[in-house]
């Protein structure tokens, strides 16, 4: 394992940029990175018209280091070409803070994923990403955008206690296995519409300060969302295949599940206000 730590050190990109040359491990702790952190620069192969990648095999940990410049593991040239990002191994920004824009667009990530207690400052974006292993966002912040756009989660996603300040868009990501969100807390616009959940899928205690999309969602297993707080959300044209519970949540202005469909039958919605809740054409096998 090549190491590089220092304790509120001040690190540049060469050592990072040798290690990934060389395809040794990376590992730097508690270390400030004044410059870009940027994967496409390395070597790339052309694998579809105008569509590069660079092939990271190093494992790639982060801990508690601060990023003053932009992450980049996805770039769009002048000419339309893009460069995008295959990591082999982990990718990991343990407790890292991020002051600038990070983009890691259509990556694919081996590996384990772990942005645990991750702290981004500006947009972020992880849409049309794969993640191979499980992904862990555990008690994240997001003070910008944040996009998963069309992201897919084979092995178990899990955003617990993550904290969205602004718009946070999942929509078309697909979960292969568990997606967790209990306890998140979703202070802007929160949109998870056209979403594919093949596995259970956990939201209770989360928070929706604002507007929550959840239209033309797929949910195969399990989902609880218990004790959440709603203010204006739509879960339109849902298909919900397995048990679904909403036991002690509440809405303040409008619910709305128009639309939607029940296997298993129209779960308990007791604790909302029934003025405040649609069910115009929701389906319920007999």
């Amino acid at each position: 394992m090549a190491t590089c730590a220092s304790s509120n050190g001040s690190q540049k990109k060469g050592s990072f940029e040798d290690l990934i040359i060389s395809g040794k491990d990376v590992f730097f702790k508690d270390m400030t990175f004044n410059e870009d952190i940027d994967f496409t620069q390395f070597d790339k192969n052309l694998i579809s018209e105008g569509v590069y990648q660079v092939r990271i095999v190093s494992s790639v940990t982060f801990q508690d280091c601060i990023f003053k410049g932009k992450v980049k593991a996805y770039s769009k040239n002048d000419d339309n070409t893009v460069t995008l990002t295959s990591f082999q191994s982990n990718l990991s920004f343990i407790g890292c803070t991020f002051h600038d824009d990070a983009s890691f667009r259509a990556a694919s990530v081996m590996g384990r994923t772990d942005f645990t207690k991750a702290s981004f400052l500006k947009t972020v974006s992880f849409e049309e990403c794969t993640f191979f292993q499980n992904a862990y966002f555990r008690a994240s912040t997001y003070h910008e955008e944040l996009r998963f756009q069309n992201a897919v989660f084979i092995q178990k996603a899990n955003f617990l206690n993550a904290e969205f300040d602004v718009t946070a868009s999942f929509q078309q990501a697909t979960f292969h296995s568990e997606a967790q969100f209990s306890s998140a807390k979703f202070m802007g616009y929160a949109d998870f519409g056209l979403i594919s959940c093949h596995g259970n899928f956990f939201a209770n205690y989360a928070v929706f300060e604002n507007r929550a999309i959840f239209n033309n969602g797929f949910y195969n297993g399990h989902v609880d969302l218990i004790n959440i707080t709603f203010r204006q959300c739509e879960i339109k044209n849902c298909k919900f295949l397995g048990e679904t519970r909403f036991s002690k949540s509440t809405v303040a202005e409008h619910l709305s599940f128009d639309n939607s469909y029940f296997l298993l039958g129209l779960p308990d919605l007791s604790s909302f206000d029934k003025d405040k809740v649609s069910l115009e054409g929701v389906v319920i096998p007999i």
